[in-house]
């Protein structure tokens, strides 16, 4: 027994020794394969456009670094695939993650994205003149309230004489600073009525610590507002959990960065964004508009719908199926019930998935599969399986992967095109 013990002990002393080893060695290499020194960043063959940034970081996070705000919407987890670059020198090596992003022909040109691309010593780069024109400004909170149980409406203004030029269908990104922060103190800007959720899941006095030092950290947020708001910009933000495992918050996954940061700024707060960027922009021609908005994407539908009605004064028919999870997760129904008065070529329909209690005995039609359903469903069910020709109007979907993937392959059941679809979808 005596014997069994000491070889189990000797065991573990190996097994330590051989992983602290190991580590040595992977330190070792890494510092003599990538290397920290100092690298140049040639933008457009412009000595004046020469930047510098320590040997090791993605291309992205060095740009950005230094005041050059390469769209990135997934926050630089290679999902969006938005933040391309094109590497004319320095930079041979090219990943999985390109090959599957761009064509041979653009990857023989130097095509990367940027946020996968090390710099590991001089490169020389070309960036579109738009993005050297993009601005980073700062702004101030003036209203952070929750507009659903796990939703919040960021309002921000910008100071005098400052101005955003943005359309319909663009984003902002928020730079996202060292922080900590404990959930407990978010009910300052809560509804007491959103409390319940948040209590019978846990998730307050949850101690959020994101001050360790940190590549920069930026991620993407369509924007509420529309132009005629002038300097006041709207965002709607989910927060981002860690997943549940066994109904209990999983220990070894983080929450969000961006959205616990956002959920922790007061009124006064400044936030420093960059942008504005975007490709979901609205398609001026005659076709009828069917817009598939579920959760946090109500920012996309609000800014276009909104903009089409009360500056352009639209002529051009629009139906919008929103799908929440309950009447007290509905957002923006005011607005839309508005319109609907006011412009004969407005239709709002509103799903919801999971009615409550108080919205059935409130005579919420708990049977009717338009209105209690999965928006999807609903959609088909009301509308697109009696359209003569679905595949001549035009589409805006903006909602979770879910709800997005769902619509995507119901459209495209239907046989309409991806031409005749715009698609809001950061790659989460």
């Amino acid at each position: 027994m005596q014997i069994d013990i000491e070889l189990a002990v000797i065991a573990i002393i190996a097994f330590v020794i051989i992983g602290v080893l190991l580590s040595v060695m992977i330190l070792f290499t890494r510092a003599k394969l990538v290397s920290s020194a100092p690298c140049k960043i040639l933008i457009n063959n412009e000595d004046s456009l020469t930047k510098e940034t320590p040997g090791g970081v993605t291309l992205l996070a060095a740009l950005s670094a230094n005041d050059i705000a390469v769209p990135s919407p997934c926050g630089g987890k290679a999902t969006c695939k938005q933040c391309k670059v094109q590497v004319l020198k320095g930079s041979e090596e090219v990943l999985d993650v390109d090959k599957a992003t761009f064509s041979p022909i653009e990857i023989k040109e130097g095509w990367r994205l940027s946020c996968q691309c090390k710099v590991k010593n001089d490169v020389t780069i070309h960036l579109p003149e738009n993005l050297l024109s993009m601005k980073e400004f700062t702004a101030k909170v003036t209203n952070n309230a929750n507009v659903a149980t796990f939703i919040k409406e960021l309002i921000i203004e910008l100071p005098e004489g400052e101005a955003v030029e943005y359309r319909p269908g663009d984003y902002l990104q928020v730079h996202v600073p060292s922080y900590r922060t404990n959930t407990n103190d978010w009910k300052g800007t809560m509804d007491p009525k959103y409390f319940e959720d948040w209590e019978k899941y846990h998730l307050f006095d949850r101690e959020i610590d994101f001050t360790s030092p940190h590549e920069e950290v930026i991620r993407a947020y369509s924007m509420a507002s529309h132009p005629a708001e002038g300097n006041t910009l709207k965002f709607n933000i989910r927060i981002a959990t860690p997943p549940f495992v066994k109904g209990e918050l999983a220990k070894n996954i983080p929450w969000g960065i961006c959205s616990s940061y956002t959920f922790a700024l007061k009124p006064g707060d400044e936030v420093r964004f960059s942008g504005p960027y975007g490709e979901s922009h609205m398609i001026e021609d005659e076709s009828e508009l069917i817009f598939l908005i579920g959760g946090a994407g109500s920012s996309f539908g609000r800014s276009h719908i909104l903009d089409l009605f009360l500056t352009k004064k639209t002529k051009r028919k629009l139906t919008l199926w929103y799908g929440a999870r309950s009447l007290k997760e509905n957002i923006y129904q005011d607005d839309y019930e508005k319109l609907a008065k006011e412009f004969d070529n407005f239709e709002y329909k509103l799903v919801l998935s999971e009615p409550s209690e108080e919205d059935a005995k409130g005579g919420w039609p708990m049977d009717d599969p338009t209105k209690t359903n999965y928006l999807f469903k609903a959609f088909e069910e009301g509308q697109l399986k009696n359209m003569e020709e679905p595949e001549n109007c035009l589409y805006y979907v903006c909602g979770p992967p879910l709800h997005n993937k769902s619509v995507m392959k119901l459209l495209d059941d239907y046989g309409v095109s991806r031409e005749h679809i715009v698609l809001d979808d950061f790659g989460s």
